[in-house]
C-alpha cells in the first residue's frame, strides 16, 4: 500500500498491511540539517533543504513532515500561534532556541462585549508582524516549498493537517490568560457562551476555506483540517464544565469539518481520557485523534478504539533523553495493545522535540516495520 492509503484505510478502521507511522519533525527538521533553528525558521528555502533531509535520514513514513516553520507565526490568522495576537519570542536567524510564548491578559472580563462589539483585529499587538512581510514570505514560502512537497507527492505522503480550526474556549483562553479564563468560568459563565457563540462560526468558515484553497493550489487529496484543543481539557476544567462549555463547540466544528468532505485530525494536548467517552458521539471511522503523553492512550483504546483510530503517543522525553533500546520497546507496547485490530498510528506525542535524538526517531520508524506487520 502507498503510505496515503494505509492512513486513509487506518482512519477508517480497515484492516492494513502494517501500522503507520508518522514522527512530525518540525523543528527537529532544522537539527538534522544540523543549522540553527532561527535559519529553518525564518527562511523556506533552508526549511525546504531541512525537510528534504529528513526524507532521506528518516524513510519509511507514511505522512510528510510539513513545511515553512515561521509562516503560522506571522499570519493574521485566530489561532493561539500568531503572533498578531499574542506575545511570541520567535527565534532570529542565527539563534538556536524554539518559540516560546509569553502568555499575558490581552482583554480583561469586562472586555468580552468590546471583542464582540469590535471583532479580533480591534486587539492586535501594536508589534504585530508586518503584513507586508507575511505576505512576502507567503510568495517566497510557495516556491521555495515546491520540492519538498513534490519529493512528499512522489513518496505518496498523506498530509497531517492542509488547516487548523481552534475551539472557541482555546481562543479565550490565549486573550484572557490561564489565570483570567479559569475565573471566568465562576464570574462570567455565561459570557463564555455568548463569545464562544460568537466565535465558533467564523472560526469554521476560516479553517475549512483555508483548506479548501491548500488542497487545490497543491493537488493534494489527503483533504484534512486539525483541530487543536488543550485547555477545556481536564488538566484545566472538569468533564462536568467541559460538557457545559466546549462541548457544543467542539462537536459543531468537527461535524462541519467532516460534513465539508474533510477529515478532522483532533489533536490534543493535556489530559482528555476523562472525555473520551464523549467522542463516540461522532461518526465511526470519520476522525483522527493524536494523543498527546498527557493522555492514558491506552485506556483511549478501551473507549474508541473499535470507533476512531488513534495516534500517538510516544513521549518527548523519551524521544530526547532515552536510548533507541528503550524508544523501540515503548513502541513496541504501544503496537501490540493500541494497535491491535488496526485503527493506530504510531506517533510522537505533540510534536517531535527539537532536541529528540535522530536514532530515537529511527528507532521508532523500525519498530512499525518489526512489530507493526498485520
Amino acid at each position: 500500500m502507498l503510505p496515503k492509503e494505509r492512513v486513509k484505510a487506518t482512519i477508517r478502521l480497515e484492516k492494513t498491511d502494517k501500522v503507520p507511522v508518522a514522527p512530525q519533525v518540525t523543528d527537529h527538521s532544522a537539527k538534522v540539517l544540523g543549522v540553527p533553528l532561527g535559519d529553518a525558521f525564518n527562511d523556506p528555502e533552508i526549511a525546504c533543504q531541512a525537510i528534504l533531509k529528513c526524507y532521506e535520514v528518516y524513510p519509511g513514513v507514511d505522512m510528510s513532515f510539513g513545511g515553512a516553520l515561521g509562516y503560522v507565526y506571522l499570519a493574521p490568522f485566530p489561532d493561539g500561534h500568531s503572533a498578531w495576537f499574542f506575545h511570541w519570542d520567535l527565534p532570529k536567524p542565527g539563534e538556536d532556541k524554539v518559540p516560546q510564548m509569553l502568555e499575558y491578559e490581552i482583554i480583561s472580563g469586562e472586555q468580552y462585549d468590546l471583542l464582540m462589539e469590535k471583532g479580533l483585529l480591534y486587539f492586535i499587538r501594536p508589534d504585530h508582524p508586518d503584513l507586508n512581510q507575511f505576505f512576502q514570505m507567503m510568495m517566497k514560502m510557495a516556491q521555495a516549498m515546491k520540492p519538498a512537497l513534490e519529493r512528499a507527492e512522489e513518496l505518496g505522503l498523506f498530509t497531517y493537517a492542509q488547516s487548523l480550526i481552534n475551539i472557541p474556549t482555546d481562543l479565550l483562553a490565549n486573550f484572557r490568560g490561564l489565570n483570567g479564563y479559569l475565573m471566568d468560568f465562576y464570574d462570567r459563565p455565561e459570557k463564555i457562551k455568548q463569545v464562544c457563540d460568537w466565535l465558533v462560526d467564523d472560526l469554521i468558515d476560516i479553517g475549512i476555506n483555508l483548506a479548501k484553497q491548500f488542497a487545490q493550489a497543491n493537488n493534494d487529496d489527503s483533504k484534512t483540517i486539525l483541530l487543536g484543543a488543550n485547555r477545556a481539557s481536564a488538566s484545566y476544567i472538569s468533564p462536568k464544565m467541559f460538557e457545559e462549555f466546549a462541548w457544543e463547540y467542539f462537536y459543531k466544528e468537527v461535524m462541519a469539518i467532516i460534513e465539508a468532505g474533510f477529515t478532522p485530525v483532533i489533536h490534543l494536548d493535556g489530559n482528555w481520557t476523562p472525555m473520551a467517552k464523549y467522542f463516540r458521539e461522532f461518526p465511526k471511522g470519520k476522525c483522527l485523534f493524536h494523543l498527546d503523553d498527557q493522555n492514558d492512550i491506552f485506556e483511549w483504546k478501551k473507549i474508541l478504539g473499535d470507533h476512531s483510530a488513534l495516534m500517538g503517543n510516544v513521549p518527548a522525553s523519551l524521544l530526547a533523553y532515552g536510548t533507541p533500546e528503550q524508544v523501540e520497546e515503548h513502541c513496541r507496547k504501544l503496537i501490540e495493545v493500541v494497535g491491535e485490530g488496526g485503527g493506530f498510528i504510531l506517533a510522537n506525542a505533540c510534536v517531535v522535540p527539537y532536541n529528540a535524538k535522530i536514532e530515537n526517531i529511527q528507532a521508532m520508524i523500525r519498530a512499525s516495520e518489526k512489530y507493526g506487520v498485520y
